[in-house]
């Protein structure tokens, strides 16, 4: 059993020690896809998994690969958007992107910024209390967002009382 996925026009695949590079207009995004019980190819403008048995299991995985190459294709033909909203009640706080971090100040009074690092090929656009979370890989993009929503957790207190924070409103494709 094989799983053919064929790529579109202008996209360009290639399959070399384990890593699969998927290409369009000098863009391109690279996949750890390896497993010992499917074999990946690149044919012609098709790119085949093959799985060595067909059990459950290992189609399984030969079919997750799959996603993984369908969401590196759409992320290139549109970047994936995930739209957060910075709120706060009791102390102002400010969002800012600098040096590939993202900065929030003064959250719940706090005197030190909380920080965290952007993942690679992604970026990030604050204007006023709105963020934009953009990029043509999927997995990044959701762990950068995930990582700011995280950035505002705020311990012991109750979560009724204190709303502050940064969350994300929506998420998935550019809507233009």
């Amino acid at each position: 059993m094989e799983i053919k996925t064929k790529l579109p026009e202008d996209f360009e695949a290639s399959y070399e020690d384990g890593v699969l590079v998927v290409e369009k207009d000098g863009e391109k995004l690279e996949r750890k896809l390896e497993h010992a019980q499917v074999d990946v190819t690149v044919e012609d403008d098709e790119v085949v998994l093959t799985p060595h048995k067909e059990r459950k299991n290992i189609t399984s995985i030969a079919k997750t690969f799959q996603s993984h190459l369908k969401n590196m294709i759409d992320g290139l033909e549109e970047e994936y958007v995930y739209k957060m909203k910075s709120v706060y009640a009791h102390f102002p706080m400010t969002v800012k992107s600098e040096n590939n971090q993202v900065v929030i100040e003064n959250f719940m009074g706090e005197r030190h910024p909380r920080k965290i690092d952007i993942e690679e090929g992604v970026t990030v656009n604050v204007d006023g209390e709105d963020l934009e979370v953009r990029g043509p890989d999927k997995e990044a993009v959701g762990l950068t967002a995930g990582k700011i929503e995280q950035l505002c957790k705020k311990g012991n207190r109750d979560p009724r009382t204190f709303q502050d924070g940064v969350y994300i409103t929506s998420k998935g494709e550019q809507d233009e």
